[in-house]
């Protein structure tokens, strides 16, 4: 029963997607994963590159449940997935993950020295793959600012962190919705 004075309302329908489904950007996103992972540029990852994109995105999957998403998605045992299959196993897990994992990821990847930080030859690498052109003068601008170097200082970030990374990132997203 409704209390007196007030009115039975429906409950609204949630923007959110249900967890199974992708919106686009979360799509392009996991492609984008996809292809840093993919540094051959083969269009086919295997199964320890699999399993290195679960475990940055915070799942901590066995050897064994890589090895089955793996046999079910890889139908012709080749020991591969493309970037489609890629994309429907992290359909199904986008629920328990969002967009920050995503650049965390991109993040350990291009820190091949594992130091903590990226340097501007590193970013470099990571707009080329993921197909930005944006040039060398504008990206340590980004990293400057990402770093709290002041505009004409002479002083320049040679490196900066995953937070400084994630502040670039989200400032170019935004740039681009906006």
């Amino acid at each position: 029963a409704v209390p007196a004075g007030r009115k039975k309302t429906r409950a609204k329908k949630s923007k959110i997607p249900p967890r199974d489904t992708l919106t686009e950007q979360q799509r392009k996103e996991i492609e984008e994963a996809f292809d840093i992972l993919d540094t051959e540029g083969s269009g086919k990852i295997d199964q320890g590159d699999l399993h290195v994109a679960l475990r940055a995105l915070g799942f901590e999957p066995r050897k064994d449940e890589v090895k089955k998403l793996m046999s079910d998605n890889d139908k012709e045992n080749t020991g591969t997935i493309n970037k489609q299959q890629f994309v429907e196993i992290f359909r199904a897990k986008w629920g328990e993950t969002d967009s920050e994992d995503l650049l965390q990821l991109a993040f350990q990847l291009y820190d091949k020295e594992e130091s903590g930080t990226l340097s501007l030859d590193n970013l470099q690498d990571v707009t080329e793959m993921i197909g930005e052109t944006v040039n060398v003068e504008e990206l340590q601008e980004m990293m400057d600012e990402a770093a709290g170097v002041k505009a004409g200082d002479a002083d320049h970030a040679w490196e900066i962190t995953v937070e400084q990374f994630m502040k670039i990132m989200v400032q170019e997203k935004e740039k681009t919705l906006g």
